[in-house]
């Protein structure tokens, strides 16, 4: 759940009790004043209620005075069970159901509360900026999603699908970990990206140090025992293709290399002369249009060049004035590429 949503949470359960000072309306209305999101989510929640007559007083209160009347108050205390029920159960939906770490002690798993607890998500050719509650943020690719869980010694992402940029907020006393497939990527206060690629890990460090090493134990459990061992630790310029227990590939890359590579986060793919079948793989993240290549001596052909992330039509068409590449619709959806005629 995000903060705006699990704040506005607590507000609507505080108004149930149907007594708030001045000070705490006031408060109210400084906490909708401080964002859109605050104001959207604390509507969506009052909306929640539209269909119970015991709480139609609270969907007028964000357009109304905000000291309601007496008998709004009545009524919602008589409706004070289902309320409470209803928040419990909006709450648990916001939140994933991992939303405890298990650490291992010597009875088992024990139960270990999450300060904070969150899924994200984008669809296919969309990208989304989450803000953690620790000021760091993180940068969602398309069709990625992310697990977020804070303690008090930890703070904890999982990345079950696609890429993401984090930007680290430095806090020494709690690390910030990167759970994907069979690596950790561990950082303090720093700038990286992370892609999962079926159980390979794309690392690239574009701000300070983060240290690679294996997912063990598994992402959900913690054991109360030395984390294991570093395998590599990657500073600024550098980016890796992590496996297993091992580190596959490593490259130096330059300033202007990492921002063509982050380009997406400004919703642009930019090309530097890779071949054209991994340029093609790479604009099939951002649609389900699916292109094929026909012919072999297409495939190695170098392209360059920034294209609109998602807009697979301008593509093919700049392909097919810069190459002379012919382009066919064989169905809707499915474009085959071919040697010029």
């Amino acid at each position: 759940m995000k903060k705006s949503e699990a704040e506005a949470a607590e507000w609507v359960a505080r108004l149930e009790g149907g007594e708030m000072t001045p000070a705490e309306h006031a408060a109210l209305a400084r906490w909708q004043a401080e964002s859109d999101h605050n104001r959207d989510a604390f509507e969506r929640y009052t909306r929640l209620w539209d269909g119970l007559d015991a709480l139609d007083g609270l969907n007028d209160y964000a357009s109304r005075d905000v000291y309601a009347a007496p008998p709004f108050r009545q009524r919602v205390r008589a409706a004070l069970p289902l309320l409470a029920a209803m928040l419990i159960a909006v709450v648990a939906i916001g939140a994933f159901a991992g939303r405890q770490l298990l650490d291992w002690g010597s009875s088992g798993f024990e139960a270990q509360p999450s300060a904070f607890a969150a899924n994200y998500r984008t669809e296919v050719g969309g990208h989304e900026i989450v803000n953690l509650p620790d000021g760091s943020r993180v940068t969602l690719n398309t069709d990625s999603r992310i697990a977020a869980a804070f303690t008090t010694t930890e703070r904890r992402i999982t990345l079950l699908q696609g890429e993401a940029f984090f930007e680290v907020a430095p806090d020494k006393s709690k690390p910030f970990s990167v759970y994907a497939g069979n690596g950790v990527v561990k950082a303090v206060g720093t700038a990286f990206s992370v892609r999962l690629k079926a159980d390979k890990l794309d690392v690239m460090v574009s701000e300070g140090r983060v240290a690679l090493s294996l997912a063990s134990p598994p992402a959900n459990v913690r054991i109360k025992k030395a984390p294991a061992a570093t395998v590599m630790e990657l500073t600024a310029g550098q980016s890796a293709l992590f496996s297993s227990d091992q580190v596959e590939l490593l490259e130096h890359v330059t300033p202007a290399e990492i921002d063509r590579k982050l380009s997406w986060r400004e919703g642009m793919l930019a090309f530097a002369g890779e071949p054209l079948s991994e340029v093609v793989v790479e604009v099939g993240r951002y649609s389900d249009v699916d292109i094929e290549i026909r012919g072999d001596d297409l495939r190695d052909i170098p392209i360059a060049g920034y294209f609109k992330a998602g807009e697979v039509e301008g593509f093919v068409e700049a392909l097919h004035i810069m190459t002379g590449v012919e382009v066919t619709e064989v169905v809707p959806g499915h474009l085959i590429l071919s040697a010029p005629k």
